[in-house]
């Protein structure tokens, strides 16, 4: 197996990128990785173990996170049951609102479809003495069908992978050293009111119990993504989410042609007659139909939101709640 660089010091963005790029045209040209600890090495023998007696990967991959609370309360290895319920329950309701978001229209009041739920679910398996940890998984193959690309369950991201890796950029953009609060925003704002709501709620336990967190994402293959989350991080996001606020969702009407469409993500572009590019998610209904429209001249009716950050900085959310094709 290809040795793997080592990662380059974060605060050098483009070594960063160079070994990022390494690591993906590896990948293109389907080397495989090695094993960078013995967590990921263990993963690939039982991978190889169950091949050779024909048990079918798909049916025991299950996405596995590791999630260690850390700072002075964990010490002894222990933390107040209080402390720990309410953050694997903001935890949980983070993750499956963000994957809401992700597929589609981010909504404030109506409940996550259960379809997403059960995509998403977290299931605790065992506790561990680092600091405080807990090792949790993700629902069986059979129970996790739903892949944004269309691809079987266990190929490529599934829902909860991308989930878990867009709570987890928030982390990692959280700790950049110098860096301003526009890319968060532009990270937070897209999830919408709910996922900032959980979000925020998950960062105010952490906050409030003086506690970090330090996470371990594997997805599949053996791959780990690691991040870790300082209180001042945490805090960093707790206050994006508590001092922003969202207007009143405003109905427009606008005419132009649809030229980009994903079912999948549940995402379309409008290039208006004045100009303008709308990205914009869809309504639930309205995501399995985006083929009819593609290319064409449509009219949209348009569901407008604005998220003012703190400091001012806004941005602006667009749901298309339905559409109809125009003659040319």
């Amino acid at each position: 197996m290809t040795p793997r660089a080592p990662m380059p010091d974060p605060s050098d963005k483009d070594a960063v990128r160079q070994w990022m790029r390494q690591i993906r045209n590896s990948r293109a040209h389907g080397k495989n990785e090695a094993p960078a600890t013995p967590e990921e090495f263990s993963v690939v023998q039982r991978k190889r173990l169950l091949r050779s007696i024909g048990v079918p990967l798909e049916e025991t991959e299950r996405r596995r996170l590791d999630v260690a609370l850390t700072g002075a309360p964990t010490v002894h290895h222990t933390v107040p049951v209080s402390t720990l319920g309410a953050f694997l329950t903001h935890l949980q309701e983070s993750v499956s609102a963000v994957a809401q978001a992700v597929c589609g229209r981010p909504t404030r009041f109506a409940s996550i479809p259960r379809d997403i739920r059960e995509a998403t679910a977290l299931s605790a398996a065992a506790t561990y003495p680092s600091s405080f940890g807990v090792a949790m998984y993700g629902p069986p193959a059979d129970e996790s069908q739903y892949d944004l690309f269309g691809e079987p369950s266990g190929h490529l991201h599934t829902i909860l992978d991308e989930a878990v890796n867009k709570v987890l950029d928030i982390v990692d953009l959280s700790e950049g050293i110098g860096s301003s609060n526009d890319l968060l925003t532009e990270q937070l704002a897209p999830l919408g009111q709910r996922a900032m709501k959980h979000i925020g709620s998950l960062t105010a336990g952490l906050t409030d119990a003086g506690v970090g967190v330090r996470v371990a994402w594997q997805a599949r293959e053996g791959a780990v993504r690691r991040s870790d989350w300082s209180p001042s991080g945490v805090q960093r996001v707790r206050l994006l989410c508590e001092e922003s606020e969202f207007t009143e969702a405003e109905r427009v009407t606008v005419t132009g042609w649809l030229g980009t469409a994903s079912s999948f993500r549940g995402k379309v572009e409008i290039r208006t007659d004045s100009g303008e590019v709308i990205r914009a998610s869809t309504d639930e209904e309205l995501t399995g139909r985006l083929g009819e429209y593609f290319n064409k001249r449509v009219e949209a009716n348009i569901e407008v939101e604005k998220v003012v950050f703190a400091g001012g900085r806004e941005r602006r959310l667009y749901s298309v709640l339905s559409l109809r094709k125009l003659t040319e």
